[in-house]
């Protein structure tokens, strides 16, 4: 199902609260709430009685944001993808049509863990929609009640997955038919140390999925003999620069970007080809370029 955006700083909505400023949120999910549970040993005659509940563990936070509404966006982009973190507090809210809050929440030392960017198709007509996931340390439920202001601004146009331009170093781009979602994660680990066992966090490097791309139409050739040369070169791939940019509906402003370092092609897989007329499609590669860096720009 496409996700549904809502209008910026409207009122009967979610709204994320961090650093004294509010930004307006598309849909949040809250952390779930586990306990272990200790059972009796197998093989000891014993009653279910003795089952017990243990240490809680919190679960993440899913936040999702359109990124012309939240500028913070290209602050975490940067952060996940150098390995820094920050220990973050922030609220969530929900609030009614008068834009009084009804449920709202303190999340304490959150830490920035995953962001899923969509795919682009010029098929689709969804709004560009960012998905971020936090760790937080501590939940707590503000009262209701309190009135939501949210920063009074221009109203600004919304990113669509539909509209959209790539460029990639000496290859031609206007073919591209799809680009697939990219995923930024990194893992969290603890372990206890020193004589009174205080468990240290230790916060990886963000992994980045492939940049992969469905090329088609006259730009198909060049892709093609591309990675021909590459096979039959045999040497490493060299490294390519990229650039992501969402377009208004014109297709003549920009509305933001993301900035890509690759290392090269890593992959070319050719689609099938069919003789049967209804489903004859002219021919079609997909190609798969890992990340090394990556940027995005908000203007």
């Amino acid at each position: 199902m496409a996700e549904r955006a809502l209008p910026p700083y409207a009122a009967g909505g979610s709204y994320l609260s961090i650093d004294g400023a509010i930004f307006p949120l598309v849909d949040y999910t809250l952390p779930e709430i586990n306990w272990s549970v200790h059972e009796p040993g197998t093989g000891v005659p014993t009653s279910r009685n003795d089952i017990q509940i243990g240490e809680p563990e919190l679960g993440k936070l899913i936040l999702s944001l359109q990124p012309q509404s939240f500028p913070l966006l290209a602050k975490w982009v940067l952060e996940l993808g150098g390995g820094g973190h920050r220990l973050l507090d922030l609220e969530v809210l929900r609030t009614d049509l008068n834009g009084n809050v009804q449920e709202g929440f303190r999340l304490a030392g959150c830490v920035l863990t995953e962001l899923h960017f969509p795919p682009c198709s010029a098929t689709l007509k969804d709004v560009y929609v960012v998905r971020a996931v936090l760790q937080p340390e501590r939940i707590a439920a503000l009262p209701p009640g309190n009135p939501v202001k949210p920063p009074l601004g221009v109203k600004q146009r919304p990113w669509l997955v539909s509209t959209f331009g790539l460029s990639v170093d000496g290859l031609p781009t206007s073919g591209t038919l799809k680009i697939d979602g990219l995923d930024l994660t990194r893992d969290i680990s603890a372990r206890k140390v020193g004589e009174q066992r205080e468990p240290l966090t230790y916060y990886g490097v963000a992994r980045c999925s492939p940049l992969i791309l469905t090329i088609g139409g006259r730009d198909y050739p060049a892709w093609r003999d591309f990675a021909l040369r590459q096979l039959g070169s045999g040497a490493p791939a060299n490294a390519l620069g990229a650039r992501l940019v969402f377009l208004d509906a014109s297709l003549k402003q920009e509305l933001g970007s993301l900035k890509l370092s690759l290392a090269g092609l890593a992959g070319f897989q050719f689609a099938r080809v069919t003789s049967r007329g209804d489903e004859a499609v002219g021919p079609q590669g997909v190609a798969r370029l890992p990340i090394r860096d990556i940027a995005l720009d908000i203007p």
